[in-house]
């Protein structure tokens, strides 16, 4: 298409108000990383040389960036700053003491980071495996994010190991997950190895293209099998190998095997959704080993 033909002459034209309301619809539903990722939580093991095929804390930096629409004018940013902005200290005022959770992935609660309340949903990478890497943490991972949820709209998401490893504090752990409304269930995560023009021109990470980590549940087959579809294409282009899929039915099985196993009440697995989380990396990563681009 031309890009005369792309090209909407009569926007500025447009009443003010229905402007803005334009302006609104284009920005992005996120998922805010409150912590930050590790290639080795997400990587069954690593290269030959001991690296991991992504430095995966560049996928939650990009996802933190502030929206598109506020490089476009003036009109666009003042409607991105309605709502959203970086995060500064006075975004957990009020926070209780035991809400603070502190490790060497906290990040400073990832203060260089966009979030919109209206429209991000929070999101816990820390899991019972990360207490093995860095034995230094203060505080519960778990109550933090209870705390932080309340802060956005979207719901919640933490990784399947929560549900899966027998850890120590087990009923504690329980205990704050009842208190969640609703949460997702991360069962695997996949990178995305693809230039953010090729990930935006796919539709799948927003109108956009800057909602760049997503969630998408296990009952949503058709967006599911597209992201895993675009990951291969991206994959054999940089190595010639593919993602290691699995059936949408075994992950859920998979989730509900771990309920049976750990006794974790119906009322609490009712309100426990299985998803997979996929995250866009435009780094120029080394190629993703086969079969382990995601876990």
């Amino acid at each position: 298409m031309a890009e005369a033909e792309r090209t909407f002459h009569i926007f500025p034209r447009l009443p003010t108000e229905l402007r803005l309301e334009i302006w609104r619809l284009c920005l992005p539903y996120r998922v805010w990383d409150t912590d930050l990722p590790t290639d080795e939580a997400i990587y069954d093991e690593p290269n030959a040389d001991g690296s991991y095929p992504c430095r995966v804390i560049t996928t939650a930096r990009l996802n933190g960036l502030p929206p598109v629409i506020t490089r476009v004018c003036k009109e666009s940013r003042f409607v991105a700053q309605e709502s959203g902005g970086i995060l500064t200290k006075d975004f957990f005022k009020g926070r209780p003491d035991d809400a603070v959770f502190v490790s060497q992935t906290s990040g400073g609660d990832g203060m260089n980071f966009w979030v919109d309340p209206k429209r991000d949903s929070a999101h816990l990478n820390w899991t019972p495996f990360y207490q093995s890497i860095y034995q230094r943490s203060f505080g519960s991972a778990l109550a933090s994010l209870k705390w932080k949820s309340r802060l956005v709209a979207g719901r919640p998401s933490i990784m399947d190991d929560w549900i899966s490893m027998m850890v120590d504090q087990q009923e504690e752990r329980f205990d704050v997950l009842e208190q969640l409304p609703s949460l997702w269930v991360i069962m695997r995560v996949v990178i995305i190895h693809a230039s953010f023009r090729e990930a935006a021109q796919t539709g799948l990470f927003g109108l956009l293209g800057d909602a760049t980590v997503q969630i998408v549940s296990l009952a949503d087959e058709k967006k599911a099998n597209a992201l895993y579809d675009f990951a291969d294409e991206c994959a054999r282009e940089i190595s010639g190998e593919v993602i290691r899929r699995e059936s949408l039915e075994s992950l859920k099985q998979e989730l509900k095997d771990s309920f049976e196993r750990n006794r974790i009440s119906e009322n609490a697995s009712s309100r426990m959704h299985p998803a997979i989380m996929f995250r866009l990396c435009t780094s120029n990563c080394s190629s993703p080993k086969k079969g382990l681009s995601s876990k």
